[in-house]
């Protein structure tokens, strides 16, 4: 058993040795953060998890499962199995715990929570997983549809209710699903502030800044949501939307920093400007943005915006490592740092990549605590929590990607479905809701193979001996 697997399988054993059995289903005490936009590190509760992916019992089912498919028939898959079927059920019997306002978010509504059911039934082979996602992928679909508040991000709002129709579709071919998610993408559209550098989206309920740059919260996950639209309908103006979403991102982008603000705090001020080097905020999820317009766009100006990113977001996290004054969270911890560089590899190239940062970090959390048993350092800033995104499940989920890169991403969750493509996609076409263009279902498959060359020549940006990027 290599380091890897061996980090990850022993996390796995632990989070099913801790679960709080109830029945048929289990869970576990964590930190959560109160307010997700502000992040942890300001306030945190300690209680039972909730049933989101982010710090949720369905995060920590899907690692689980993850982890039990991987492992195959190894004597401790039975108990991995278990538990997260259980964890599962628990997500699942408290989806009316999300807040309504946030029900359509991937990391913190019901559109992730679907997903996740249905990539746990398809991994461990589990109906009643995969009916359940079906279900709730339905009311993803018919809420999207009601008037109401709602937020746009991937984290909260309708950016994360159109990836995860996407997912839904391309895992059981429910046109409805292919419909429902076009109708999102447009909703997108039609909500965005647009203007001639740009296009954005407001976050509610936060007063006094600009709309935000970045994965989580801000345009660069909109973008995401919109590329995914693209590919699954051919519509020009769902790339359009994409590329405008990126623009408004670019605008702010600080050459100097090599990084993007993050406009939470100080919005403004252009000299009391942060720049946080983050997956959630900042270079290293806007480079996972990128690289995704990239490889699927084809248009160089989003490659060398990742190269950018993946600069500044190399400088930050080497320093870290070497401090060990960091956590190893997926959403800001060196675990998300070291995400990009694991897609950047395959798109780019390693001459393209440079320092290989995820054998960094993975080795020093080898070395400091897989093998001394030292607590791991989470993203509550306090305790370890079992969590996906803020602890042990997400950490533990970085080793499972380094032993077996087949193992799709979290951090950038459009390939949960690709392994079961072709049986659940129908053959014959689908016309998008505006019935102005017909192609197959979905042509994702069919734009990589016609994508431009990967491995360009991109400049990338010399470091100038400048220490790592404020982080936020």
């Amino acid at each position: 058993m290599t380091g890897d697997l061996r980090a990850a399988v022993a996390i796995g054993e632990r989070l099913a040795a801790e679960a709080v059995w109830s029945g048929e289903r289990c869970n576990w005490v964590g930190a959560e953060p109160v307010n997700l936009l502000n992040g942890p590190g300001r306030a945190l509760t300690y209680q039972a998890l909730g049933p989101d992916l982010y710090g949720g019992s369905a995060g920590v089912a899907l690692f689980l499962a993850q982890l039990a498919a991987t492992v195959g028939q190894d004597s401790g898959r039975g108990r991995l199995r278990a538990t997260a079927l259980a964890a599962m059920r628990h997500a699942i019997s408290r989806r009316d715990q999300v807040e309504p306002v946030a029900r359509l978010g991937f990391y913190a509504g019901w559109a992730g929570l679907a997903a996740a059911a249905l990539r746990v039934g398809a991994l461990l082979g589990s109906a009643e997983c995969a009916e359940a996602g079906i279900a709730l992928s339905h009311d993803v679909g018919r809420l999207v549809e009601e008037p109401g508040e709602r937020q746009y991000d991937l984290m909260s709002g309708t950016a994360g209710a159109v990836l995860a129709l996407i997912l839904a579709y391309r895992r059981i071919g429910d046109r409805t699903m292919a419909e429902a998610a076009a109708g999102a993408a447009d909703r997108l559209l039609g909500s965005a502030a647009k203007g001639r550098t740009g296009w954005s989206w407001r976050s509610p309920g936060v007063r006094n800044q600009r709309d935000l740059t970045g994965i989580s919260h801000g345009a660069a996950g909109v973008a995401v949501a919109l590329v995914e639209a693209f590919l699954l309908t051919g519509q020009e103006r769902f790339a359009a939307g994409a590329r405008n979403a990126m623009r408004y991102e670019n605008r702010w982008l600080n050459r100097e920093e090599g990084n993007w603000p993050d406009f939470r705090e100080n919005p403004g001020n252009r000299r009391a400007r942060t720049y946080a080097t983050l997956w959630c905020h900042g270079a290293p999820g806007i480079a996972l943005s990128r690289l995704h317009a990239y490889a699927h766009l084809g248009e160089p100006r989003w490659g060398q915006d990742a190269i950018t990113a993946l600069a500044t977001t190399e400088r930050a996290t080497g320093p870290l490592v070497e401090s060990g004054s960091t956590n190893f969270s997926l959403c800001h911890g060196l675990t998300g740092n070291a995400e990009p560089f694991q897609e950047a590899r395959a798109l780019l190239g390693a001459d393209a990549v440079g320092t290989d940062v995820p054998a960094l970090v993975a080795a020093h959390g080898q070395q400091r605590y897989a093998d001394t048993g030292f607590p791991w350092p989470c993203g509550t800033h306090t305790a370890e929590t079992p969590s996906l995104m803020l602890g042990l499940a997400g950490i533990g989920y970085f080793y499972l990607r380094r032993f077996s890169p087949q193992v799709p991403s979290v951090l950038l969750p459009v390939r949960w479905a690709l392994d079961h493509a072709s049986a659940a996609v129908p053959s014959g076409s689908w016309a998008s809701s505006s019935g102005s263009s017909r192609r197959p279902p979905d042509t994702t498959q069919r734009r990589r193979a016609h994508s431009p060359p990967l491995r360009v020549p991109l400049s990338r940006p010399s470091p100038a001996g400048r220490g790592p990027a404020r982080s936020g």
